[in-house]
Order: C-alpha cells, then sequence, then structure tokens
C-alpha cells in the first residue's frame, strides 16, 4: 500500500510543469498585464511564486471552518472557481472569465489563458484579489524576482 501511495505520488510530481521564475517574467511582459502599471512583472512572479510555486497544473481546494470544499484555485496564478471560471463545484457560478477552470491546467509554458482572465480579475479588483499576493508581495521588495530576467 505505501508503495502505491509512493508511486501516485511520484506521478504527480513528475507530472506537473514547472516554469522558471523568467518564464512567467517573460510571459507577463510580453502580455496584456503590461497595461496595469500599478503592478509589475516582478509582482506577477511573487504572486505565482507564492500561490502555486510555479507550477500550471496547480489545484488545491478553498474549504471553510467543517472542511468542506467551497471552491477550488487553479493553474499558476490560483483562478478561483467560485467566481472565476466553471468547475464541478460551481458550474453556473458568476464564471466572469466565460471559461472551463480546467484551461489554467496545461503541461506547457502557455499561460496565456491564465494571463487573460488575471487581466479581467486586475482590472476588477486588483491583485488585491489574491490573498498569496496581498500577505507575500503587496508592499515589500519584490524587484529580485525578475533580476536576470532581461534575455
Amino acid at each position: 500500500m505505501k508503495t502505491l501511495i509512493f508511486l501516485s505520488i511520484l506521478l504527480t510530481v513528475s507530472s506537473a510543469k514547472l516554469l522558471s521564475r523568467c518564464d512567467v517574467v517573460r510571459a507577463v511582459r510580453n502580455s496584456v498585464l503590461t497595461a496595469f502599471p500599478k503592478y509589475s512583472a516582478a509582482d506577477w512572479a511573487c504572486l505565482a511564486h507564492h500561490a502555486s510555486q510555479y507550477n500550471t497544473l496547480a489545484q488545491y481546494d478553498v474549504k471553510d471552518n467543517e472542511g468542506i470544499v467551497q471552491s477550488r484555485d487553479y493553474g499558476i496564478f490560483q483562478i478561483n472557481s467560485k467566481w472565476w471560471c466553471a468547475d464541478e463545484n460551481f458550474p453556473n457560478g458568476p464564471n466572469a472569465c466565460s471559461t472551463n477552470c480546467k484551461v489554467f491546467l496545461k503541461d506547457s509554458k502557455d499561460i496565456q489563458a491564465d494571463i487573460d482572465c488575471a487581466a479581467l480579475i486586475v482590472n476588477q479588483q486588483g491583485m488585491e484579489a489574491w490573498h498569496s499576493w496581498v500577505e507575500n508581495c503587496q508592499g515589500k521588495l519584490v524587484r529580485f524576482y525578475t533580476l536576470f530576467c532581461e534575455w
């Protein structure tokens, strides 16, 4: 039984697509997210680091105090299913990004869907919509997230 659990964990980890910090910085710098001058590429890289550890396949359940799943966060920026996309927990929710949450889970460097939805979120609520950014990045020195990413 222990071997089966270990194998399952190993397969999950080995199938994850981890982007580099500079992959995220380059994607942000070449995207609509530059239209929000209040937030830098370093802010987005900091968010991706703390929200998903740069894992494009990251999924985390958001539970209430009783441990009941209320929603799920998806992808590199951890976009929430309660408001922004549709999944099995919220198939008829607001779905403000008009997409299925699974589009944020890709085993590639293509994070365009994540970026497009993140742009909508930041336009409506700012990066304050992400607790990971507020707790770990807001008002902090984040410039180092873009160091050596100019090439």
